[in-house]
């Protein structure tokens, strides 16, 4: 089979800008009509989204973000069924930015001295802090635009085009790559947004960071349960030792959010403290992914859509 995890990695690293976005567009919507499919780009409240096939009509959608995130000095690591470390880590990185924010204004402000108005020393202090506080939240979350993305996203990437090119154009499913995930998933809200009936009544199966791990977890919304094909869903993913959990008691913070009946999908570590944990993305370090993984998990999702 085909490694696209690694000739997308190898050609198209960074995914960020809109000729970036629009280069690699291009290419995977050749990519799918070669396998048959119908490809479109759709434009919602300008995010652009590569819609393969036909979702209206489709059983499920499989997706992934395809946009690359930028780069921090910290992994923005992904810890989802450990909700007090998960929340320690945030504090871990939060609190600190507002220390040193605080303090800066504090020591400007007593640097003018006494002499000074308390309107001025207050109006410095208040410069300061926003000055400082928003440079280093630029610097933790906001970098320059990260040449190593494997695992986030390139490898949910991956499994949605080999997915596209294992299926059949028969209507059961259709595939999306959604825009703009990294900037709040706004590509995959605006897109339910335009498409109600999708957003309350289609089963979506999101991909995102599925290649570093020896583990895959599903975070599966309410809704999803409910729908018909939900059984065999499930029913394939443990056949690859899948932990199924509640979105819930699973916290995966992607495009699957965005609907009614979505079920989230990466691959994970185990760890003594988190359970499990995904590493290194939003880094340099995000270099590791095994095609294994996608291979293994694109092979379940084409029985469990054969089977519906």
């Amino acid at each position: 089979m085909k490694d696209l995890l690694n000739e997308i990695n190898d050609r198209f690293p960074v995914r960020n800008s809109g000729d970036e976005k629009a280069a690699f567009r291009a290419w995977a919507a050749e990519h799918a009509k070669k396998a048959g499919h119908t490809v479109r780009e759709e434009n919602n409240k300008g995010h652009v989204n590569l819609v393969i096939g036909d979702p209206a009509r489709a059983k499920v959608i499989f997706t992934a973000h395809c946009d690359t995130p930028r780069r921090s000095i910290h992994p923005n690591l992904m810890i989802p069924v450990c909700a007090p470390l998960r929340y320690a880590y945030m504090f871990a990185i939060i609190v600190p930015m507002f220390a040193v924010s605080i303090f800066g204004g504090w020591l400007a402000q007593r640097a003018l001295g006494e002499d000074v108005s308390r309107f001025i020393r207050r109006g410095t202090m208040l410069s300061v802090y926003m000055a400082l506080y928003l440079g280093l939240f630029f610097l933790l979350f906001r970098g320059p635009a990260n040449r190593h993305n494997k695992n986030d996203n390139t490898s949910g990437t991956a499994a949605v085009l080999t997915l596209a090119d294992r299926l059949p154009a028969d209507g059961k499913a259709a595939w999306i790559l959604f825009d703009d995930e990294e900037k709040g998933k706004k590509g995959s809200k605006a897109f339910a947004e335009a498409h109600p009936e999708i957003k309350t009544g289609t089963l979506v199966v999101n991909m995102d960071c599925v290649g570093n791990g020896t583990r895959f977890l599903a975070s599966v919304a309410d809704g999803a349960r409910n729908d018909p094909a939900f059984t065999a869903l499930e029913k394939a993913l443990k056949g690859i030792d899948t932990l199924v959990c509640p979105a819930a008691k699973a916290s995966m913070n992607s495009d699957q959010k965005n609907f009614d009946r979505g079920v989230g999908l990466c691959a994970c570590l185990p760890s003594r403290l988190a359970k499990w944990y995904v590493p290194r993305i939003h880094t340099v370090r995000d270099t590791v992914a095994s095609w294994e993984n996608i291979d293994t998990l694109a092979s379940a999702l084409v029985g469990f859509v054969r089977e519906i």
